[in-house]
């Protein structure tokens, strides 16, 4: 195995844990746990998933990450409110995150429209020109 096939590895094995983590962080979330610890955890989560899929030049995760953790840093800052349709709309947007990753870790190629209902709608969410559906 190369050092590039290790680091890859690595990557993965992260990717394993932080998407628990916005699993657990969003089902507190969910409950109505809406600190900014909380937030700043699922930041974090995919501001990572983001950065190691830039480094293997994983495009369409990195393009789906950027426009979730931009709505993400919208709610941190308090531009955006976590309210239960942005909620709703990022425990989805794990779910692709999820597959991007699978993906990547695969060689797997999903399609290319694949999650564009919800990269449009994490946008728009973040942009305030729209409700999240």
């Amino acid at each position: 195995m190369s050092d590039l096939d290790d680091f890859k590895a690595t990557y993965f094995d992260e990717c394993s844990e932080l998407l628990t983590e916005l699993e657990e962080q969003f089902a507190a979330i969910e409950a109505g746990e809406r600190d900014a610890d909380r937030l700043n955890a699922v930041f974090r989560a995919i501001h990572s998933i983001k950065g190691g899929a830039g480094a293997f030049g994983f495009s369409a995760l990195v393009g789906f990450a950027h426009a979730y953790e931009t709505l993400l840093d919208y709610v941190r800052d308090g531009r955006i409110e976590m309210s239960d349709d942005v909620v709703a709309l990022c425990i989805r947007a794990n779910d692709i995150v999820a597959d991007h990753v699978k993906a990547a870790q695969t060689g797997e190629a999903l399609p290319a429209d694949y999650g564009m209902d919800e990269k449009g709608a994490l946008r728009c969410a973040g942009a305030r020109r729209c409700r999240p559906r």
